[in-house]
């Protein structure tokens, strides 16, 4: 992590503070994070589709690294808060994010069954797909990723869930609709987190009186 390029963005985040832009941000530090965790396509697939999937991922990590403030910086401004006023002033500026970025774990937390096997790029891609298509949300002010191929790639993981939902039926002798995999709990995820989230409002503390006004008042 390039600190002092993170930094910029952060100062360019606070030079206006927009509720619905933080909260758009936010998102995509998820997506950030996830695709962090990638190591590689772990499904029965040709050799083209894997290296499709991997230059896309790291595409997209790549233009997220530059313009968005990452998980790793969220959690050293406020680590870090009281070590300035600067990192002070930024911290209440970017108090909704953090609210926003708590709100979005912990429903991924309760909703992810314990042992469960992720795949976490796939859950990535989910997650812009619900908001963009499924919620016909834009991602405006990030070009490359309105222009992202999203369906293509989620085509990719689709013709493979069928692939392996026909083996399990085959196997256990079940019809193929009864099958749940992994890919339909990432479907089933993302659609939840983007339905809760878009439902959720930052609540400003209208209590919080400065020390400014504390001492005018005296």
């Amino acid at each position: 992590m390039d600190l002092n390029k993170q930094m910029n963005l952060v100062l360019q985040q606070c030079e206006s503070i927009n509720l619905q832009k933080l909260k758009l941000d936010t998102l995509l530090i998820i997506v950030h994070h996830l695709l962090s965790d990638y190591k590689k396509m772990q499904l029965p697939k040709d050799e083209n589709e894997t290296k499709f999937i991997h230059e896309n991922v790291k595409n997209l990590k790549n233009y997220l690294d530059n313009n968005i403030v990452t998980s790793q910086t969220l959690s050293y401004v406020f680590q870090n808060q009281n070590k300035s006023s600067t990192l002070k002033k930024i911290s209440t500026n970017l108090e909704p994010m953090r609210a926003y970025y708590k709100f979005l774990t912990s429903i991924f937390s309760s909703q992810l069954k314990k042992g469960s096997y992720w795949i976490p790029e796939l859950l990535a891609f989910s997650l812009i797909y619900s908001y963009k298509k499924e919620f016909e949300k834009s991602f405006c002010s990030y070009t490359f990723i309105e222009s992202f191929p999203i369906e293509k790639i989620l085509n990719i993981y689709n013709e493979n869930n069928i692939a392996v939902k026909k083996n399990i039926s085959q196997k256990d002798n079940i019809p193929t609709w009864k099958v749940k995999t992994s890919l339909d709990e990432m479907y089933d995820l993302s659609e939840y987190m983007i339905k809760k989230y878009l439902t959720y409002n930052f609540k400003i503390n209208t209590k919080r009186i400065s020390k400014t006004r504390k001492k005018r008042r005296r």
